[in-house]
């Protein structure tokens, strides 16, 4: 199905975010390489479909009560996981990620998930910010540790692949990913050395 944000639109909303991209980069030390690959990736695959099952989401139609969302395309569910993955590891908390203030999230409470959802669709910013910790997250879970300049260009390739599927192989959309990645930049100059750039 063909997408409905071009690649020059994509490009166009990375750049118009680029300020905020490279202060999430720094604030939780992932370069900002990483952070464009997914969201440019993300971005073009969004179809018609993907904007039905946000409708249908945001109206309660049909029992669907999760989509992916926003730029980064990013579920409710996987959204509230990045919250929490944050919160465990003291990198932010759900105040300061737009959430206000209360108990930690349920991933099994449909109204804490609709909350996360909601922020996501509804502030790209905190899109990319909690997308930002998924990728986090992923590296974490795929490699044991968050430091990406330690990381081989296979396991960054796992952990573009967890960002979007649920598997220990590297997939298709992983090897892509890793593509924009060198196309951004990543793996150059002092990429490696600090992360936020």
């Amino acid at each position: 199905m063909k997408g409905i944000i071009s690649k020059d639109r994509a490009e166009k909303n990375i750049s118009r975010y680029e300020g905020w991209i490279e202060e999430v980069a720094e604030r939780y030390s992932i370069p900002k390489a990483a952070i464009k690959a997914i969201l440019f990736k993300e971005m073009t695959m969004i179809d018609i479909m993907d904007v039905f099952a946000d409708l249908v989401v945001l109206t309660r139609l049909f029992g669907k009560k999760d989509s992916s969302t926003g730029y980064a395309q990013i579920f409710g569910k996987t959204g509230l996981d990045a919250v929490n993955f944050a919160e465990d590891h003291g990198l932010s908390d759900r105040e300061k990620l737009g959430l206000g203030k209360g108990p930690r999230l349920d991933r099994t409470n449909i109204n804490d998930i609709r909350k996360v959802w909601r922020l996501l669709r509804s502030d790209r910013r905190a899109n990319i910010e909690i997308a930002s910790l998924n990728i986090l997250s992923a590296a974490e879970e795929m490699t044991g540790r968050t430091d990406f300049g330690s990381f081989s260009e296979e396991e960054l390739k796992l952990v573009f692949t967890r960002y979007n599927a649920n598997t220990k192989k590297i997939t298709p959309y992983g090897e892509d990913v890793y593509r924009h990645f060198l196309r951004y930049g990543g793996r150059q100059g002092s990429a490696e050395a600090d992360p936020g750039q």
